[in-house]
């Protein structure tokens, strides 16, 4: 069956926690107005969805976040075997709940596992989750960390599938955070099942937001998440569409930076052609930098609102370049 992109967000919350502000019929609504073909509601601690269903075109994916000190762990297409408040004080009670949820079929995200405030806590080197969330809301500078973790983890060998989510609870400050990022998936169909499987084997792209900029990365026939044949003949493609002014294409081959264009202008499509001479994988991200008045009212948040990083002087903080999408990895024999 030929596999299509569906639009998503992973990680979004409703009423049902704590801090939420919209109900699940809103936002399903909300959803639909920002243009996506699947959504996953993840509300802390406490099943909002039975069962996966449609509301119209819309596929909405029964999930849960498993949320406390130690870490969050989103839960997919499951719902969780236990009724709350569950007890999540230690590495057995996750494990007790998480086994539990695997078991049934369902699929683990760990959650932005280096961020200052809430981060993942216990080992992530031996922890059974299937997919890991790189970008999570706005992009900031803790999402860089998660995304230098997982490239060390695929120069290992390691396939972790990496997604998004806009850990969406409400708007902050006039900014709409839904879908920001967005997860486009390379599936078979618009089913739980499908949707579910190709973010776990990498067959996603992550980018700003719905009608942001996207990676087309091919080489030959294999996409994001294949395994193909190196050929010193075969020249990887890589296609974006609304490559904005002033963005950084980068590609790599494993740790190597094989490619780099700096865009001198606004395009509707970018197109590239990229020797690749190593097996291993390749991946390719945009990156950008804000211009300096706002990067230092950027720094000036984080230094605010990511507490734990223990920045004392915001004037020489440096912000990382920022990720505006990225794709996960065609692996390569």
């Amino acid at each position: 069956m030929a596999r299509k992109w569906y639009k998503g967000d992973n990680h979004l919350h409703t009423s049902n926690s704590f801090d939420g502000f919209l109900t699940k019929g809103q936002l399903v609504d909300e959803c639909k107005k920002a243009g996506l073909d699947f959504m996953i509601i993840t509300d802390h601690n406490v099943n909002s969805v039975n069962q996966s269903y449609f509301d119209g075109d819309m596929l909405v994916i029964q999930g849960q976040e498993l949320t406390d000190e130690l870490g969050h762990v989103n839960v997919w297409g499951k719902k969780v075997p236990f009724e709350p408040p569950y007890a999540l004080n230690c590495a057995e009670d996750y494990d007790k709940i998480i086994s539990a949820c695997k078991k049934d079929g369902a699929i683990i995200s760990l959650n932005h596992p280096f961020c200052s405030n809430c981060g993942f806590k216990l080992d992530m080197e031996t922890y059974p989750f299937d997919c890991v969330e790189v970008w999570n809301t706005i992009q900031h500078s803790d999402n860089m960390k998660n995304r230098d973790w997982w490239v060390s983890q695929l120069l290992k060998g390691n396939k972790i599938g990496a997604v998004g989510g806009s850990d969406f609870h409400r708007n902050q400050f006039g900014i709409p955070l839904l879908a920001m990022p967005t997860t486009i998936v390379h599936a078979e169909s618009k089913s739980e099942k499908d949707i579910l499987d190709a973010m776990v084997q990498g067959r996603s792209v992550i980018t700003n937001s719905p009608k942001s900029s996207m990676i087309y990365m091919t080489y030959g026939d294999a996409n994001v998440g294949d395994t193909a044949k190196l050929n010193p003949d075969k020249k990887l493609q890589i296609k974006i569409t609304n490559m904005k002014k002033g963005h950084t294409l980068k590609v790599f081959n494993n740790d190597k930076l094989i490619y780099e264009n700096k865009a001198s202008k606004k395009s509707v499509l970018f197109m590239a052609e990229v020797d690749v001479k190593e097996t291993g994988f390749v991946r390719a991200e945009i990156t950008y930098r804000f211009n300096p008045i706002i990067e230092k009212i950027y720094a000036f948040a984080e230094n605010t609102f990511l507490s734990k990083q223990g920045v004392k002087d915001t004037a020489s903080y440096t912000l990382p370049d920022f990720l505006w999408a990225f794709t996960n990895p065609i692996w390569l024999e």
